[in-house]
């Protein structure tokens, strides 16, 4: 009996052309996006698996107090605004170790929380509202803050001119003689209440801060003007 090739090879053939078919190539490929995310995924696992190292006592007893002298500037500052010097100082009456305070006056500054242009605008505007300060003692007071000289000289002449000083010194004077020393001033003939009332007006504007050829100048004009019914 003559062997079947022909069926036998159709069959072959068949079998051949099936296994030929790779079933993953018929799967879609997963995005560059899926890939990195697997990735990432897998990185984030090797890296949390990883074992940690023992805590640093030390590194941590550290951070502890620079944590501590930057929340106690914090309280400080939420009085009012302050200089970089002015903290400095604090910190160094409270005896911060050096590695200490620089560390918590670094984080502190991050924040912008330290503004000694801001700081020396402010406390100019506020003292002369509130003390009639000339820019001499405003300068002094702002030095014993420790700030910069270049800074506190910006701020006293920021939209400020030399009459403004002199307008400042004159309202002093004025709110300081009363309608008696006017009346005094004005009967006299002797000048000694004129003399007096000089003295203590010089006195005056000395401790805050005017100089003395202004003062000389506003005082004598002022008084002046008293004596001779100019002004009330």
């Amino acid at each position: 009996m003559a062997p079947q090739h022909a069926g036998g090879g159709a069959d072959d053939h068949l079998v051949v052309g099936a296994a030929a078919v790779d079933p993953e190539s018929s799967r879609p490929r997963p995005s560059p996006e899926a890939r990195t995310r697997v990735r990432l995924t897998e990185r984030t696992q090797e890296i949390l698996d990883r074992p940690r190292p023992a805590a640093d006592p030390e590194r941590a007893e550290r951070e502890k107090a620079v944590v501590h002298e930057c929340r106690y500037l914090m309280r400080l500052l939420s009085t009012r605004r302050r200089s970089a010097g002015e903290m400095r100082e604090r910190l160094t009456q409270r005896e911060v170790p050096g590695a200490i305070a620089h560390e918590a006056m670094a984080r502190i500054d991050r924040a912008g929380l330290i503004d000694d242009a801001a700081f020396a605008h402010e406390w100019i505007r506020q003292r002369r509202e509130l003390r009639n300060l000339g820019d001499e003692a405003l300068r002094r007071e702002l030095e014993k803050k420790r700030v910069d000289p270049e800074l506190i000289g910006a701020a006293l002449s920021f939209g400020q001119d030399a009459s403004d000083e002199e307008l400042r010194c004159r309202d002093l004077v004025r709110s300081r003689i009363g309608s008696r020393d006017r009346e005094q001033l004005r009967t006299e003939r002797d000048g000694a209440h004129r003399r007096r009332l000089s003295r203590r007006l010089d006195a005056l504007l000395t401790r805050k801060g005017y100089p003395g050829s202004l003062a000389i100048h506003v005082i004598s004009g002022e008084l002046r003007a008293a004596a001779q019914g100019q002004s009330d």
